[in-house]
């Protein structure tokens, strides 16, 4: 048995420490050959979204560094065990960074799993996948949020067993190494025998419910745009659909700043910067693709240095948070638990929570305007119009907004038929289409 534990501890985290010994004792104990990646001290890049694990070089990023080292023993591995604090109900962006490159360990085509779309696996065996996680002090919302998102992990990477343990508040070394025991004996425990097929719980059940905070008296006069992708300027749907709302807000007298995660949230001097313009705009805007069921890595490490920031402030100014998501998913209800997060992060800073519009389909957007996309996404403007408006006037995004950002722009079986197809024709235009199943990290199939 093969196991690989990630530790995405931020700075010193003597609990996480005590857990990431006890968790590699338990599992030699069952005579697991085990892998450590404590990932602060690995300089890992992020991932580009570009999918060239995919359809230019299948199953292998093309970023030679320790994220390759990384998926292939993410790939190898029968058990993984996860260890984070738990940052706005996700995972921390140090743990993130190595799971964002871990993409090419599926294959790009879909499938479904009760009645919902899914990518398919590339490597036959299925991994179990354990969480340890910790909070400074008992926090219902959070702790769902990160259930839900380890829950839907499981279903995109067909883990055979899932768990999740979570200290919360004061703890000692006898009942961390006690919990971390229970999970690896979870994990490793004998496979049930063949069960009936895979039961999905809507998403949106599964989480907390987060409403967002009642109007403002002050109507925001600056706004500050995060683009959360990190492919080229003016490719993604997340820059779009971001700049789609600025000139909306413009128009409205608003002033407006963008930023790039790409640009900034890779150093302390990009963070710092990013802090401070959070700190002189009062509607924050995030514009963010969706990576492994929630935020990409930059994305998360933004809102880490955001919120630290405004903590520090006795009196933090006034900040109303707004999200742009989307994902390749045809249901827009994959970005949940993103949605959730940058709920989250809101509370925790003590800013206005305005609503999210989640779009599924994402790359039908792609770099283009909705007015030069047209077709399927033609009832977006009018909606983008309706939220611009009431976040111009500090109101929430309206409820027929975010129904109209998460209404299906194609039946499904057409929209998986016309991205199976379009994986193959792109693998086939770089000469890759023969590679396309292939497993790198384990025997031909």
């Amino acid at each position: 048995m093969r196991a690989l534990v990630l530790n995405g501890a931020i700075g010193s985290d003597p609990v996480l420490s005590r857990c990431e010994a006890s968790v590699v004792q338990a599992l030699e104990a069952r005579r697991a050959q085990v892998d450590v990646r404590r990932m602060q001290e690995i300089p890992v890049a992020w991932c580009q979204g570009c999918f060239e694990c995919w359809t230019h070089t299948p199953g292998i990023c093309k970023i030679d560094d320790a994220g390759r080292s990384i998926a292939e023993a993410f790939a190898k591995s029968d058990v993984l065990v996860y260890l984070t604090p738990v940052t706005f109900g996700g995972y921390s962006s140090e743990l993130k960074k190595a799971l964002d490159r871990s993409l090419g360990v599926l294959l790009p085509f879909f499938k479904r799993i009760d009645g919902e779309v899914h990518h398919m696996q590339r490597y036959a065996h299925h991994q179990a996948i354990g969480v340890v996680a910790t909070l400074e002090h008992p926090d219902f919302e959070a702790e769902t949020t990160l259930r839900t998102l380890v829950t839907r992990n499981a279903i995109n990477f067909a883990a055979a067993v899932h768990a999740v343990a979570v200290l919360d508040g004061p703890t000692n070394a006898v009942h961390e190494a006690a919990v971390c025991t229970a999970l690896i004996g979870t994990l490793t425990a004998p496979p049930p025998p063949a069960a009936a097929p895979m039961h999905i719980d809507d998403v949106d059940r599964l989480l907390p419910a987060l409403p967002c905070v009642g109007d403002t008296a002050v109507p925001p006069r600056r706004a500050l745009l995060l683009v959360g992708s990190a492919k080229p300027r003016g490719t993604s749907t997340s820059e779009s659909l971001g700049h789609e709302m600025l000139a909306r807000l413009e128009a409205r007298g608003i002033a407006t700043t963008t930023r790039w995660v790409q640009h900034d949230a890779h150093s302390a001097h990009g963070l710092a910067a990013l802090a401070a313009d959070a700190r002189t705009h009062d509607l924050l805007v995030i514009a963010t693709p969706l990576y492994i069921d929630s935020l990409p890595s930059l994305v998360t490490r933004a809102l880490e240095a955001i919120s630290a920031d405004r903590q520090s402030l006795a009196s933090p100014p006034p900040l109303t948070v707004a999200l742009i998501v989307n994902c390749g998913f045809p249901e827009a209800r994959h970005c949940s638990v993103a949605t959730a997060i940058c709920a989250l992060f809101a509370r925790a800073t003590g800013a206005r929570w305005a609503g999210a519009l989640q779009l599924g389909g994402g790359g039908t957007v792609g770099g283009r305007s909705l007015s030069e996309t047209g077709g399927v996404v033609r009832h977006l403007p009018a909606a983008l119009d309706k939220a611009c408006a009431m976040l111009a006037d500090g109101r929430a995004i309206p409820p027929e907004s975010l129904a109209a950002f998460r209404q299906a722009l194609m039946p499904t079986t057409l929209y998986m038929a016309a991205g199976d197809a379009g994986w193959l024709w792109t693998a086939a235009h770089e000469g890759a289409l023969m590679k396309l199943w292939r497993r790198p990290y384990a025997a031909a199939p």
